[in-house]
Order: structure tokens, then sequence, then C-alpha cells
């Protein structure tokens, strides 16, 4: 567990030591804005905990804005600029609404990348279209997680806004990616160790076959689910581990729901425990 922060619950890890790593902060779901949708206060907490985490990347996977608007885009940038050291962004179906999609590349650069670091390669993907709920990726940006897979022997990491498979907790499924089996094809014959996602407010991590599948919750989103609350992820990557810990930035708690051993596929899932998320 990371010491800045409260101790939440028990943490289960493998007794085998593994060389230095790579820490990830996954942020998801800002929704700066000037009315109701965006809870300033929450945000200042949410980077004062993140700062002290002291993450190597910060992965945000959209939804920077509400509706995409010029006012906000300029707020997200200001707001996005608290957060120390870098930041990789891709666009949300918010970011895309009335010509925001003209306005993200200008504010936070291309939506779609590959971009390579020591331990690990991400490839980061817009999987929103202009003025609608629902995403895709199609055939482009299959090439490119393709291409990123094979770029070279690091683990490929991949982020979009959009989820490929049904999140618990977050109400009547509506938005999964329309070509979410094409995707999830190539990702699980690939054997991509993570993707992150968002869109849906809640935190949640599963594995199937040798991939996680992890959404982040909302920053600082005032559209919080039950007790969830507005929360983030911290990913800790090593040579053969992978650990993904949710921190509640209200309470300032935190807790491991994902162990998971690349080198023999064991996987620890804490999300159905008892003392669970939303209680």
């Amino acid at each position: 567990m990371h010491p800045l922060l409260k101790q939440g619950n028990k943490t289960y890890l493998s007794k085998r030591l593994y060389a230095p790593g790579m820490k990830l902060a996954h942020i998801s779901d800002i929704h700066c804005n000037e009315g109701n949708d965006f809870n300033p206060k929450m945000f200042e907490k949410a980077v004062m905990l993140l700062n002290k985490i002291d993450a190597d990347l910060v992965f945000i996977t959209g939804d920077l804005t509400t509706w995409g608007l010029l006012s906000e885009y300029e707020l997200a940038r200001k707001k996005l600029g608290e957060i120390n050291g870098e930041t990789v962004v891709i666009p949300g179906n918010h970011d895309e609404r009335n010509l925001g999609f003209k306005l993200f590349p200008e504010f936070f650069g291309e939506t779609d990348f590959i971009h390579t670091y020591k331990e690990i390669t991400i490839v980061g993907l817009s999987s929103s279209e202009p003025d609608k709920d629902d995403g895709r990726l199609g055939r482009g940006r299959h090439r490119l997680i393709e291409e990123g897979i094979h770029k070279n022997a690091k683990p490929t990491i991949i982020g979009f806004h959009h989820h490929v498979i049904p999140v618990p907790n977050s109400g009547r499924e509506t938005n999964i990616i329309e070509d979410a089996g094409e995707t999830l094809d190539i990702i699980l014959k690939n054997e991509v160790p993570l993707v992150l996602m968002g869109h849906r407010h809640v935190p949640y991590g599963v594995k199937i076959h040798k991939t996680l599948l992890v959404n982040a919750g909302t920053f600082s989103c005032t559209r919080t689910r039950a007790h969830f609350g507005n929360t983030f992820n911290i990913i800790d990557i090593e040579r053969d581990m992978i650990t993904v810990t949710v921190v509640n930035i209200g309470d300032e708690t935190q807790k491991d729901i994902i162990t998971y051993d690349l080198s023999d596929g064991c996987c620890y899932n804490g999300y159905y425990e008892i003392n669970s998320l939303n209680k």
C-alpha cells in the first residue's frame, strides 16, 4: 500500500521479489464545468492526494469537460496544470460535444497515439464520436493497437474512454463500444496485460484471459453513484506484477482491488469482498 494515504484494508501480495517498475495514476471523468457538474473542492483535494503519490505517469481517460465548450477546455487545461509530472490524455464523449472534437487537439494534442517509456508502451485511443454518448474504435484504431503491441518487447497498456464489457454498479447498460467484440478479440489474443477505461463513474476491475480490464471512477464530477464517491486508481507495474489500488478521495482511504501475477496468471480480485467499495 502507499504510505501517504490511510490504510483502508489488508493487502495481498506475492512473496516473490520483483525489480523496480513503474507507477501509474489512472484518473477519469473530471468534468470541468462552470455549473453544477464540477466539484472544485473535490478536485483540489484529489490533486493534493495525487501529487503526494508521485506517479511516474498520469493517464487521463477522458471527459475532461462536460459540454466540450471553449470555456471548459480553458478551465480543464488550467486545472490539469496543477497535477505534478507527466500526463497523457485521451478524449471522452463529453469532450467531443459542441465541436469540442476540434478543440481537444488544440488544448491537449493528438487523440490517438503510441508512446514508449522505459518500462511500457502506451496506446491511447479516442473511442468517442461527436455529439454521441456511444463509442467505437474502428479498423484504423484496431491497427494502431496492433502496431503498438508489436512495436517492441515491452508490455503494452491500452487506454480509451468507453468500456468493452458491462460495469457493475453503473446503471442500465447503454454505451459499450459498438465494436467491443472485435476490440476484445485483438486485446485478448495478443495477451495485452492492461486496458484502462472510464465513462461509468465507478471503479472496477476484472481479469479476462490474460488481460486486466480496469475502469476509473470519477475524479471530481458531482454525479457520483451511491456510496462510491470520487475516486482514482493507482497502478503499480513491476516486472511480473500489476497491482491496482482505488483511492477514495473524500475519506482519503484506499483499497487494493486487484493483484495480478503475470508470471503464473494468478489474480487476486478484492472487488467483491464483504467490505466492498460501495459501502
